[in-house]
């Protein structure tokens, strides 16, 4: 230890070894029993550097110490601050707080802060004549080399090994495992090196910078990661699981050499891994973002099949997860067993890995099949209170992206959960959790649709172009109009970042936009501005088909209904090339008729027998739409709108339904709608003449020319 020496300082303070402490009945009680300590370390200093380390609490010295109680905020456990807040007394040295087993005896104290923290505990510590350097396993201070005796391990050795080992384990503050590397790292086996970097993962200072903990920084974890690389073939499946592990939790990124041999000597031991092993080292190398080697990604799913019948959830989960993150497809075979599995053990499952599993196999592409799909509804309906934001944003996305509608009940539980922390939402969250809810075409209500608006609104520049692009296209597909600050909002936003819009983006923003009549003309004509420099090759035939759509309502916004265009249309602004290009897309999709549904050969038969003469799946004389029942004279035409055409938990329209309405009528048709919960309510054929006798009647009552 640094000798403990009485210096000159300011008034009011005391300095010991550099370190400038409040002048009070605590501090001095500090520096009386470091004095006593300096002067037992000297007294009972060993011969030899290699010697057993000098220990304070066996010579009787913790009764001259202060108790944690009266250190305060001096305490060993209260070891980090983030920088810029210093520590009442403190100069940006380290104090040492000795602790039973802890040896400072022979050291050169130094802090080895990363400079986004400051240590405040004990400081890191290497050992006197080492001078900083890093000191390879199996290098040891003194003479000799126990190179000669390889390959063997005396009982004495592997006994002082074990020991090494349970005294890492039972560690409660980092700093003790970085005084155990400081003292033992040349004597460290595979097992001393896997215990330690678990422990420091595990005992990790709080990351309050979003930067890698300065423990990565010291000299101590260094040699680590040295002695990691030289022991790697001797590592067990244990071994190999704490070191990835530890890795990705510290936020470590060793070069990928390292990786690919960690990998590489994984799938010899494959067998002998459990499922937690198996699933802790692929969950690390997805955390890294590091792919390993093909070998490891099949050798481990083989594995994992074989161990299912022993995984619990988080084994489940995490395989799924690493696969999916690293959008690797492991098989079938592991997908469908995990699933099975999972549908087994449902009730163990917590909300994050419900979530997770559920993720997966979305980003995967595989469907898990509707019990398992059923069974983690059924825990979100019961434990949405213990579901964070994330967990039911990433949840609803998987079911919208699977096409799975989970029930009512689940939906209309996550969207009241939704509203009571919608605050504590990401961006992204916000994004996920209302596109999934138009997707699944679940109308979740107005209180939460406007409260979104307004925190989007809020918060627009911290959505990305995609999040934006989402959240609009969701309201529009559900047909609700939020609030004018943030269609405005969501419009200038597309305009000040439109170079980081994708096709797809700018197709769907234009969509929404166009939807929900939100731009006035001097807006859209910015926008269409931007669009003509846009390649028309960028665009993908559905992209391409939304985009003529868009000018179609832009046409129908400019004429009264059932009118001519009076003035300059914004339509007008239109990128030439790409509109041709949309036309011919637009049109070949309407040519595409598909057979007609069992409710649309119902409405028909009663026309019939009304004698009423129409024509079923009618293309309009401009080649633009095809309507499923144009009557005689071509003014009148019913749409029979099924359960698509509505959302699932409401009779709302949707967006895309009054959009299509809304271009019919604006070119002269006088279109009425037959809905599907109106139709089945009618019962009898009487009936039915009845109720289409009065809607035509409507009909022709408001008769005008339709536009060719």
């Amino acid at each position: 230890m640094a000798e403990v020496l009485r210096q000159p300082g300011s008034a009011g303070h005391a300095e010991i070894s550099g370190l400038n402490f409040p002048q009070n009945s605590q501090s001095q009680a500090m520096v009386a029993a470091l004095e006593r300590l300096n002067q037992l370390s000297i007294a009972a200093q060993p011969a030899e550097a290699n010697s057993s380390s000098f220990d304070p609490w066996a010579f009787g010295l913790a009764q001259h110490l202060p108790s944690p109680w009266d250190l305060n905020a001096w305490q060993y456990r209260d070891a980090w601050l983030p920088h810029n807040t210093p520590h009442p007394g403190m100069m940006g040295a380290a104090m040492p707080i000795p602790r039973p087993g802890t040896a400072y005896q022979g050291y050169n104290m130094q802090s080895s802060a990363h400079p986004n923290q400051i240590p405040i505990g004990v400081a890191a510590a290497t050992r006197s004549g080492q001078g900083g350097a890093i000191t390879p396993p199996g290098v040891y201070a003194g003479s000799g080399s126990p190179t000669a005796n390889a390959g063997k391990r005396a009982g004495n050795e592997f006994s002082h090994n074990k020991a090494i080992t349970k005294r890492l384990a039972s560690a409660v503050h980092y700093q003790q495992i970085l005084d155990i590397i400081s003292e033992f790292v040349h004597q460290f086996d595979e097992v001393n090196v896997a215990t330690a970097l678990h422990r420091l993962a595990k005992l990790q200072p709080p990351n309050l910078s979003n930067q890698p903990p300065s423990i990565i920084y010291t000299n101590q974890f260094q040699q680590l990661i040295y002695a990691s690389k030289t022991l790697l073939d001797r590592f067990e499946a244990q071994a190999v699981s704490n070191t990835m592990w530890a890795f990705a939790t510290l936020g470590y990124y060793p070069d990928g050499e390292t990786l690919d041999n960690i990998g590489e000597h994984a799938v010899t031991i494959i067998s002998t891994f459990r499922p937690q092993a198996t699933s802790n080292t692929l969950w690390a190398y997805a955390k890294l973002g590091y792919p390993p080697p093909e070998s490891l990604l099949a050798a481990a799913a083989h594995q994992m099949v074989i161990d299912f019948p022993k995984s619990v959830p988080q084994d489940i989960s995490n395989t799924l997860w690493a696969y999916a993150t690293l959008r690797h497809y492991p098989g079938s075979e592991l997908l469908d067993g995990a699933a099975k599995q999972a549908v087994f053990t449902i009730h163990r499952f917590k909300p994050q890995e419900v979530a997770n599993t559920l993720w997966s196999y979305a980003t995967l592409g595989h469907d898990p099949n509707n019990l398992l799909l059923d069974a983690m509804a059924a825990q979100m309906a019961e434990r949405i209170q213990h579901f964070r934001p994330q967990a039911i944003s990433n949840s609803l996305w998987a079911y919208a992206k699977l096409g799975y509608n989970p029930g009512r009940q689940v939906l209309d539980v996550t969207a009241q959960r939704a509203v009571q922390s919608l605050p504590q939402y990401t961006s992204q969250e916000i994004a996920n959790t209302l596109w999934a809810l138009a997707t699944l075409e679940h109308h979740p209500g107005v209180q939460l649709l406007d409260a979104s608006a307004v925190q989007i609104a809020r918060r627009i520049e911290q959505f990305s172009p995609q999040d934006t692009t989402n959240s609009v296209w969701a309201y529009a597909k559900l047909f609700h109009y939020p609030c004018n600050d943030l269609l405005q909002s969501a419009a200038m936003y597309c305009l000040r970042h439109w170079h980081r819009f994708k096709p797809q983006e700018v197709a769907n923003m234009f969509w929404a936009l166009a939807i929900l009549k939100a731009c006035p003309p001097d807006t859209w004509r910015l926008l269409l501005d931007k669009l003509g420099n846009v390649p028309v090759a960028s665009f993908d035939d559905a992209d391409r088909h939304q985009m003529y759509q868009v000018y179609l309502l832009l046409d129908s916004a400019a004429r009264p209904v059932g009118g001519r265009i009076a003035g300059p249309s914004v339509a007008a602004s239109f990128p030439p090339a790409l509109l041709e290009s949309a036309l011919a897309v637009w049109k070949a999709s309407v040519r595409q008729t598909g057979r007609i549904s069992k409710l649309h050969e119902e409405v028909s038969q009663v026309l019939w027998s009304l004698g009423m003469v129409h024509t079923n799946e009618h293309i309009t004389p401009d080649g633009l739409f095809c309507v499923d029942i144009a009557m005689q004279d071509n003014k009148v035409v019913l749409e029979v709108d099924g359960p698509s055409h509505f959302s699932a938990n409401s009779h709302r329209l949707l967006g895309c339904t009054v959009g299509r309405r809304c271009m019919l009528e604006s070119r002269g048709y006088l279109v009425r709608s037959i809905p599907f919960y109106e139709w089945n309510i009618v019962e009898g054929v009487e009936q039915q003449k009845a109720y289409l006798s009065r809607l035509l009647a409507s009909a022709y009552a408001f008769s005008r020319p339709v536009l060719a």
